[in-house]
């Protein structure tokens, strides 16, 4: 087997890791996403339905949304950013050639990843100190509702490391990331 092949086979297999970790957290904030909207949207109607039959609620109910929605939006931040919805500012990009917009894109996303580990290392910390903080009802910990922060971060991390890798090979680093609408248009 020629040099040129072994790269081209390590490039593939490179290039089906990525794959398959960016199809793992699409995945995983899909399922998030929808698992919090349903919690929360059968909880929430279950205690109106038991107000409304008994003139008591449970109680329980209405703290789930101070602890579910941060994983809602932090699932909604990852999928767009997997899925290049994420704000995006294009005038210098869009006027330099095609290598130097490699290169500011790939500065971009290290800048990114670093950002975001960083956050999600010093969010650890944040998540000790709240974790005294309990929801009375529920018992459950406020650290809970801080975590999806972390989470975020992280899969943010991850996100700008797999566009690292993407962008390096692609033959158009304006088409990493597209939005999947426009790719099948």
């Amino acid at each position: 087997m020629d040099t040129q092949s072994t790269s081209e086979l390590k490039l593939s297999k490179l290039v089906s890791v990525v794959n398959v970790v960016d199809n793992g957290i699409v995945m995983a904030s899909i399922a998030i996403a929808i698992t919090t909207i349903s919690v929360m949207f059968t909880t929430l109607l279950l205690e109106v339905i038991i107000r409304y039959f008994s003139s008591q609620g449970l109680g329980w109910p209405t703290e789930l949304p101070s602890i579910l929605f941060p994983w809602l939006v932090a699932a909604g931040v990852v999928l767009a950013a997997q899925q290049g919805q994420h704000i995006a500012v294009a005038a210098l990009p869009s006027i330099l050639k095609t290598a130097h917009a490699r290169r500011l894109f790939l500065l971009l996303q290290v800048i990114t990843a670093v950002t975001f580990y960083y956050l999600a290392w010093v969010g650890l910390q944040v998540v000790e100190i709240t974790g005294a903080e309990v929801y009375p009802a529920t018992g459950i910990s406020a650290r809970w509702a801080y975590l999806a922060l972390i989470v975020c971060f992280i899969g943010l991390g991850i996100t700008a490391s797999t566009t690292f890798v993407k962008l390096w090979f692609a033959p158009n680093p304006f088409s990493v990331r597209e939005p999947a609408l426009e790719e099948s248009l």
